[in-house]
């Protein structure tokens, strides 16, 4: 189905729904949400949330004004779905890297490939003036999936059913559920990628993670302890070993709470000054106006799912 076909089918099977529209930003398609107390935009590819914003307030999410809108390139920012490994796959334990003995792991693409596939839009709620909620589905190696593009297969050889229901309201939840529908077991590390807006990174602070074990990425891998609110005067890049009940992102102008479920890990990331200038659809000093703080199933704490088991990773920000 060519993306005119695509868009004709989403018109009418939601286009008469109140605040919701179809739209197209180059190569990708969109569906934009706008009820009484917030808006929103998610792409079909990846099932992307790109934008969320409160009346009356600034954006929530960061999104790059770099971005190029192409398919088979994930956006930079929102909220990306990163599985069925996070990271390099080279750099996740050996339950994951075990799976791809075929593979040559170096030259596997970062943060697995959903966030590159279209995923079905499969119902869209307006029923209550504040509070849209729109379900989102990908089947893996399925029979109705016999057209799947073959690199996916060799990535991902398990029947798999990925749900993403997505509420817009007074705040922001997305919930991910990954369903084993075959026979195998099989485990995964994954994360909700989320890229908050911000004043400037120097006025940025993260509490919640006062002595709590962190690995650092750039420094060996080594593992260390956050004593008090993280601050940032320099790139960082770090794995912390719990999810803690609620998070709060400050800067000079509010607060944003984030609260989680089924993850024991978080992702603190900013690429500060040099990394950016490598970055894809990142400007130089872009840096200044973004933090990540990735809810996730990382390193020790992966998911294995034996036949008919699921697990729902969960973020709720507001």
């Amino acid at each position: 189905m060519n993306i005119a076909d695509r868009i004709n089918d989403l018109y009418s099977r939601f286009g008469r729904l109140s605040g919701i529209t179809i739209e197209c930003h180059k190569d990708l398609i969109a569906i934009g949400v706008n009820n009484t107390v917030a808006s929103a935009e998610i792409f079909l590819q990846g099932a992307q949330i790109a934008r969320f914003q409160r009346k009356g307030e600034s954006p929530t999410l960061f999104l790059s004004s770099q971005c190029v809108y192409k398919e088979g390139q994930a956006l930079r920012g929102g909220v990306p779905i990163c599985w069925p490994w996070f990271g390099v796959l080279q750099k996740n334990n050996d339950q994951i890297t075990s799976q791809y003995k075929h593979l040559d792991a170096a030259s596997a693409m970062s943060h697995g490939f959903v966030r590159l596939m279209e995923w079905q839009l499969d119902s869209v709620d307006v029923s209550s003036h504040d509070l849209t909620v729109l379900e989102f589905s990908l089947d893996l190696n399925a029979d109705k999936n016999s057209a799947e593009p073959f690199y996916y297969k060799k990535y991902w050889p398990f029947v798999t059913q990925l749900r993403y229901r997505v509420e817009i309201g007074e705040r922001l939840t997305a919930s991910f559920v990954v369903s084993n529908q075959g026979a195998e077991t099989f485990s995964y590390t994954s994360a909700l990628h989320s890229y908050f807006a911000i004043d400037h990174i120097k006025n940025a602070i993260i509490s919640g993670f006062s002595k709590t074990e962190y690995i650092d990425a750039l420094d060996g891998w080594k593992q260390k302890t956050q004593l008090e609110d993280i601050a940032f005067n320099k790139e960082v890049d770090r794995i912390y070993k719990s999810a803690p009940p609620k998070i709060i992102l400050s800067d000079r102008n509010r607060f944003i709470t984030l609260t989680s479920e089924g993850s024991k890990s978080t992702v603190v990331w900013n690429p500060w000054l040099e990394k950016s200038k490598h970055l894809s659809q990142f400007a130089d000093d872009e840096y200044q106006s973004m933090v990540c703080i990735e809810t996730a199933n990382a390193l020790d704490d992966s998911v294995t799912l034996a036949a008919g088991e699921q697990h729902a990773l969960t973020i709720a920000i507001f």
